[in-house]
């Protein structure tokens, strides 16, 4: 249950030399295990934390471990009451994620509460998982990214057309789409629940209606059950508890789909899609090219009849850790970073006005959850601050040449259409010898290159995104498509390629003093605590330490 649930606060687990007492300290009627200046650590306080470690990372106890773990809780007051910390907390995104998290905390409670709290699960589900769990399935199944896509190839395979026909339309990847759509050999827990309970559902030869996953929309053909021959109540017993866990997340997916869209009326969002394209290239355009004079107060969504423009929706999309913002590359990933955002608005009223946020034990986790990424944050800024001489800087650059060069580049020449249809005749039309290059210039709608006859130029290897080991692992000249790319058809032949070369040291330096940092970053926090303790009386209750009773 969310209540249940514990962050760990451990900076680095190591042995330092404390000052020892054995003297009996008491806080009212608990008694003191340590103390850090004016901060004491309770033995309640220590147990609940090691007995969290112990429960979650599996270690045995011991001496060492209880050590270990105590100077961990000293450590982290030391750095959090006994230090400097304003950088941390005036940083832009130590502040931007804390308050993410917080939001995450009140989302996640009001699942637990509104959700998964009201999902059971019966006996005769665990038997029937236990079933599926001993049965392999393998099937063929057709890809479509839209219903309407979807629902125009279930009618063609109702018609008399084969997998093996149309998964040659409609798969880029080379086996898939030479193998008639065959997935191979899967059991229970293997694939997307919806696609697996559609799978275990059918009968052999059977073909599915389309099946919505997380990917998009898959029509499915069982080909055959393998189940095994002998199965026990006894095997079925041991599983029990294992089968209720998967059971359980399984129904919470399917549970918080059901009432997202419950919430979200989907027919209703509606993208302005020219202002979506214009936005992703805003973002991360490799020519940082300016957008016009009233970019930010054109209309990019609406939803339900709300309009928000790109000032609304960028304000709303820059709260997000950049870890989360780095991962938006595609116009779909945006929709769906948009989406969701929307949705989370919606369930953090509805959970403002239920009390949820005030609850306590959300309080409780978002400290913890605040606590955690300052730490974060305060070991990466004392690793930043933490002084390294050159002849430390060469001698890593030297050893880690290979981290320290050029990326491989390619010069790729491209046509990129948006009918199918096309893209193959095109394609036809250059195997048969016409100039790709004309036809690029003539076809293709990314205009700067095909004014360049399709040629892009040399650039990283890393812009090629997915197909990035398909162009480098191709001859020079080697024609490669059509290639489906989200709404598009691409062409492409590979002109050239270079292959890494170490960059000058002084080029890099700024980045080998980063990862060297990195690397050091366990000593150099060890030697920064071990200053800080010089300032601050530490001392330990040794013997109650050792001798309490774990399970007391």
């Amino acid at each position: 249950m969310y209540e249940r649930k514990k962050i760990y606060l451990f900076v680095v687990l190591f042995c330092a030399c404390q000052t020892i007492t054995n003297a009996n300290v008491h806080i009212g009627d608990e008694q003191v295990i340590a103390t850090v200046g004016g901060h004491s650590i309770t033995l309640s306080e220590f147990k609940l934390r090691y007995n969290n470690f112990l429960n979650s990372s599996g270690t045995r106890d011991s001496k060492a471990v209880r050590d270990a773990v105590l100077n961990n809780m000293i450590n982290e007051i030391l750095l959090y009451s006994y230090d400097s910390n304003e950088e941390v907390l005036s940083d832009v995104n130590f502040i931007r994620e804390v308050e993410w998290s917080k939001r995450k905390v009140v989302l996640a409670h009001f699942k637990e509460q509104e959700i998964y709290s009201k999902i059971s699960v019966t006996e005769p589900e665990m038997r029937e998982a236990f079933l599926r769990a001993n049965e392999s399935l393998t099937a063929r199944h057709l890809y479509a990214s839209t219903e309407v896509e979807a629902n125009e190839l279930y009618r063609l395979v109702n018609n008399g057309n084969s997998f093996e026909e149309l998964a040659k339309q409609v798969f880029t990847d080379s086996t898939l789409k030479n193998n008639g759509g065959l997935i191979g050999s899967f059991t229970w827990g293997d694939m997307d629940p919806a696609f697996e309970e559609a799978a275990y559902s059918l009968r052999v030869g059977e073909i599915s209606t389309p099946i919505k996953t997380a990917q998009g929309y898959s029509i499915i053909k069982l080909e055959s059950r393998n189940q095994k021959p002998l199965l026990t109540e006894y095997e079925f017993q041991n599983k029990k508890a294992h089968l209720e866990k998967v059971l359980r997340i399984k129904k919470n997916l399917l549970a918080e789909k059901e009432y997202i869209n419950q919430i979200f009326d989907r027919n209703q969002l509606s993208f302005n899609d020219d202002v979506v394209k214009e936005m992703l290239a805003g973002m991360y355009s490799a020519n940082n090219v300016e957008s016009e004079p009233d970019q930010m107060t054109k209309e990019l969504v609406s939803y339900k009849g709300k309009s928000y423009t790109v000032r609304e929706i960028e304000q709303r999309i820059f709260t997000i850790p950049d870890s989360h913002i780095n991962r938006i590359n595609s116009i779909e990933s945006l929709k769906a970073v948009i989406e969701g955002l929307l949705i989370n608005e919606i369930i953090f009223g509805m959970a403002e006005e239920r009390g949820y946020v005030s609850a306590q034990s959300v309080i409780d986790m978002m400290e913890a959850y605040k606590q955690n990424i300052f730490f974060k944050y305060k070991i990466e800024r004392i690793s930043q601050n933490a002084f390294l001489p050159d002849s430390t800087l060469e001698k890593y650059y030297r050893e880690n040449i290979h981290t320290f060069s050029s990326e491989r580049e390619l010069n790729v020449q491209e046509i990129l259409v948006d009918n199918e249809s096309l893209a193959d005749s095109l394609f036809r039309q250059i195997s048969n010898g016409e100039d790709f290059g004309l036809l690029a210039n003539k076809f293709s709608i990314r205009r700067w290159s095909a004014e360049n006859n399709g040629e892009m130029g040399f650039a990283p290897i890393s812009r090629y995104g997915n197909y990035k080991d398909t162009f480098w692992q191709s001859e020079v000249g080697t024609l490669i498509g059509p290639l489906h790319i989200e709404n598009l058809y691409g062409i492409f032949r590979v002109l050239g390629k270079k292959d890494s070369e170490p960059l000058d040291f002084e080029i890099v330096k700024s980045d080998v003093l980063k990862a060297a940092r990195f690397e050091n970053q366990t000593v150099t926090l060890r030697d920064y605590i071990k200053e800080l303790k010089k300032k601050i009386n530490v001392s330990i209750n040794s013997a109650l330490l050792d001798s309490y009773n774990i399970l007391g």
